[in-house]
């Protein structure tokens, strides 16, 4: 009779196991963090929901755990109703250097175990962000939707808005930043004016979705997605920022293309590499490409969000790189 109860009571543990663990590919509930990287001080904004999996009648619980530095900061219980999401929100405050924290959700059903999810979140200080000399590098901005604009003049970077405006009308500039997603009419625009320029400015291209055709770039609109990507954490342009944070950044990015050639006057660095590319082109998310004395830098991994801290200091570190340039170029001059 012992073996029998023994045995009914396996079979039914093993169906509950079976109803409650979630399949492949699926899960019992969604846990959707608003932001992954914040500044401090400020608020974390955590969504919790069950999913259609979550079958069974019953009392739902959520147990979440924060953990900073792997140490626990807060632990709480909440009930939740189905069809009904609930916000976990949590404050904290300004933390003194880059800190990452963990963010656990257990799942319970009538008190008994179901899942846990986690989702990484990185606390970032205040950032200043990097204005080079004032008065000494003339910048031109080129967007249309005016945010990289706005951006700019809300860190009181000194520079001209140069949109819709003639070349002419200006003074030579040293470095152009053009802002996101041009349309194919803005991008024959700037590349017109970037043609009639002598000085050879840096050129910084954010994130597009498409170049002129005929260039030496492209943006593949098939199967364009992240599969294998490598970075170099040793170069200027990604200091301050780990693998953790550029995976962050890889979120609906696509790689732009660029054909190499056997050019002692031309010459291409990628720090940000979909592996998959071609032996005769490179399949780039961040990269500087120099043909006689221009300097050219694709961005692909910025988008314009003025409230992630990563996107600021890939910003900041893509200014500093280009001063350095305006600065050697002006030293050449010089001498």
């Amino acid at each position: 009779m012992k073996t029998k109860i023994t045995t009914f009571c396996g079979m039914l543990l093993a169906i509950h196991c079976l109803v409650l663990q979630p399949c492949r590919g699926s899960s019992f509930f969604e846990m959707t963090l608003k932001r992954d990287s914040i500044y401090t001080p400020g608020k974390m904004n955590l969504s919790l929901e069950l999913t259609s999996k979550a079958k069974i009648e019953g009392d739902y619980r959520f147990c979440i755990s924060v953990y900073v530095s792997e140490e626990l900061m807060r632990k709480q219980v909440l009930p939740i109703t189905k069809g009904k999401p609930i916000v976990f929100e949590l404050t904290f405050p300004q933390a003194r250097s880059k800190t990452n924290v963990r963010c656990r959700a257990e799942l319970f059903l009538n008190g008994a175990f179901v899942e846990a999810q986690e989702r990484p979140l990185i606390l970032w200080p205040p950032l200043t962000l990097y204005i080079g000399k004032p008065n000494e590098t003339v910048i031109w901005v080129y967007d249309v939707s005016g945010r990289l604009q706005k951006f700019f003049g809300d860190s009181e970077l000194d520079f001209t808005d140069a949109t819709f405006q003639a070349a002419r009308d200006f003074s030579t500039p040293d470095i152009i930043f053009i802002g996101p997603e041009l349309d194919p009419n803005n991008m024959r625009v700037i590349t017109h004016r970037l043609a009639s320029i002598d000085s050879k400015p840096v050129v910084v291209f954010l994130r597009q979705n498409q170049f002129l055709k005929g260039d030496q770039t492209d943006i593949p609109q098939v199967n364009n997605h992240p599969k294998s990507v490598v970075c170099d954490n040793n170069s200027p342009l990604l200091q301050g920022l780990n693998k953790l944070d550029i995976m962050g950044m890889l979120d609906s990015v696509s790689y732009i293309r660029i054909n190499k050639r056997k050019d002692n006057d031309w010459s291409i660095d990628s720090y940000v590499t979909e592996k998959m590319g071609g032996k005769k082109s490179v399949h780039t998310y961040l990269s500087t490409i120099e043909e006689e004395g221009q300097v050219t830098i694709y961005c692909q991994l910025y988008p314009f969000d003025g409230d992630d801290p990563r996107y600021d200091v890939l910003l900041q570190n893509i200014l500093k790189f280009a001063h350095k340039v305006v600065e050697s170029k002006k030293a050449d001059n010089r001498t």
